[in-house]
C-alpha cells in the first residue's frame, strides 16, 4: 500500500508519497489537489493507497482511501473524508505516516 500524505512545511505545503521527497505548495487547496491526483493515478496503476491530510496545528483532519478499478471501464475510487468531528488525533507513533 502507498502513503500520500499532506502536511505543513514551514509556510508552504508538501505533498509526498511514502518517503520520496516533498512537492511543494503555497496553498492547502492545491496540494490536496495534487495529493488526489497522485492517489488516483497510483491507483489506476494498480496500488491501494492511503492519503492522509493534515491541518497547520499538526490535526489529522481527513483521511481517505484510492482503490484501484475493478474492471477497465471504472476508475479508481476515493472513500473516506473529513475526520474534523471525531477527537483530534496529532500525527504521531499511533497515527500513521
Amino acid at each position: 500500500m502507498q502513503t500520500v500524505v499532506v502536511e505543513p512545511f514551514g509556510d508552504v505545503w508538501s505533498v509526498r508519497v511514502n518517503d520520496t521527497e516533498p512537492q511543494l505548495f503555497t496553498r492547502g487547496r492545491e496540494a490536496e489537489s495534487a495529493a488526489k491526483k497522485i492517489a488516483e493515478t497510483l491507483a489506476a496503476a494498480g496500488d491501494h493507497v492511503e492519503l492522509h491530510l493534515y491541518l497547520r496545528d499538526g490535526q489529522l483532519a481527513a483521511r481517505f482511501v484510492c482503490l484501484p478499478p475493478i474492471s477497465e471501464e471504472d476508475g479508481p475510487l476515493l472513500v473516506g473524508g473529513s475526520l474534523l468531528a471525531r477527537p483530534a488525533q496529532k500525527r504521531g507513533a499511533d497515527v500513521p505516516a
